[in-house]
């Protein structure tokens, strides 16, 4: 990756943030391990890599669907950009993104920028990029501490943060760059978890690397429970229970397939063994965890932003609450929502429960350890007054 690939990259993020979105870099698509190597270019495991995109945007459209936008940056004069735009066309329906942006350091021919409207695709060079900034005013200030997310050096620092960890979190940071991406949508809730239980003896909340990785697979799972509400409310905004446990299994029939296996399993047990669920034993803390997001649609596209500047500040170890970062803008039930995703994540994957304590001082400004419950803790009914309500809002508790 070139410093100037780097530059346009970090532009288009802002530029996203100033639309309201979320954002990620460099995220690599690939396939499962072939059963033998070929000469195809292969990542470490032996899956072959599909492509990568240079920067994804996601947004809530107005009814709540989880949107995105993928960018494709390059610097160079020998690229040829009239060809790109096919490959950023297939990329754009191989990932299923709504819109997609070409962005060149340098000027583009006509026969691409005629190809804008015939293929869906938005054209910029960098000056493009400059004044398409200026068309878009961020509601938060982004020249304080949130111009980490849009500076070279410590961008370049956050994407090759994790590069040295030890060798035991390599499953987690595999799951991390590539396999979520390219699980079905409805096993990322469960896999997470797992991935992030497997490393919990490993995971340090007093490293800042380890804790940037935690609230990085924070704003992870957040995507993965947006898509959950969307399932949810599409169908079954009046039986959430039924809706979640047929999103986590697939469908209707996946679900009668576990509930059919889990019987026949039962039949065969050993006496006195205890009875078989097919479902995870956090199932309980993650429907009202689901049921609280259900009923603040309008905070999880700033929850998504809380969580992605919440990761950056601490990979560059800095010291900075949300509440200083977001200045006036700071709102503070969106915060809490990513510290109840945070608080669920340690409880199910039994981490320590420091990174529940650390988490809450940065999202909430709590002071280390304010928090007293521990890792095994159910999700409790906690009363809400310090949180401002609008009349005929549904009240909900948010703590964990």
């Amino acid at each position: 990756m070139s410093e100037l690939d780097l530059g346009l990259k970090v532009g288009v993020r802002k530029l996203l943030w100033s639309m309201g979105q979320s954002t990620r870099l460099d995220v690599e698509l690939r396939g499962d391990p072939p059963p033998s190597s070929t000469s195809i270019k292969r990542s470490a495991n032996g899956a072959e890599t599909f492509t990568d995109l240079d920067v994804l945007g996601i947004q809530l459209t107005g009814g709540y669907r989880l949107t995105t936008t993928i960018a494709d940056c390059k610097s160079g004069r020998r690229d040829k950009p009239t060809a790109r735009m096919f490959w950023t066309r297939g990329v754009a329906d191989l990932f299923g993104a709504e819109q997609a942006m070409l962005v060149r350091e340098h000027e583009v021919n006509d026969a691409t920028r005629q190809l804008s409207s015939r293929l869906g695709i938005t054209v910029l060079t960098s000056s493009d990029l400059a004044k398409m900034q200026t068309l878009h005013a961020s509601e938060y200030d982004l020249s304080g501490p949130l111009s980490i997310l849009f500076d070279k050096s410590y961008v370049s620092n956050a994407l090759s943060a994790f590069n040295g960890l030890d060798k035991k979190l390599s499953p987690l940071l595999e799951y991390r760059d590539f396999d979520y991406w390219i699980y079905q949508h409805h096993r990322n809730p469960i896999q997470l978890v797992a991935h992030l239980k497997e490393a919990a003896k490993v995971l340090d909340h007093r490293n800042p690397i380890h804790l940037a990785l935690f609230l990085d697979m924070s704003w992870l799972y957040i995507v993965s429970l947006i898509r959950v509400t969307e399932y949810l409310r599409g169908a079954f905004l009046g039986d959430p229970d039924r809706g979640l446990r047929e999103y986590l299994f697939g469908g209707a029939i996946g679900l009668r397939e576990k509930e059919e296996t889990a019987a026949l399993l039962q039949t065969v047990a050993p006496s006195g063994t205890p009875t078989l669920n097919h479902l995870p034993p956090y199932f309980g803390n993650l429907r009202e965890l689901v049921t609280r997001l259900l009923r603040r649609p309008g905070e999880l596209q700033t929850a998504l932003q809380y969580a992605e500047a919440s990761s950056s500040l601490m990979a560059a170890r800095q010291r900075v609450t949300l509440r200083d970062a977001f200045g006036d803008s700071f709102k503070p039930v969106a915060a809490k929502l990513v510290a109840d995703v945070c608080g669920f994540l340690v409880a199910s994957s039994d981490l320590n429960p420091g990174f529940r304590s650390e988490a809450r001082a940065y999202l909430l400004a709590e002071p280390i350890g304010a928090s007293t419950e521990t890792t095994d803790a159910p999700i409790r009914a906690r009363g809400t007054d310090q949180i401002p309500t609008v009349p005929g809002q549904i009240e909900l508790d948010l703590e964990v």
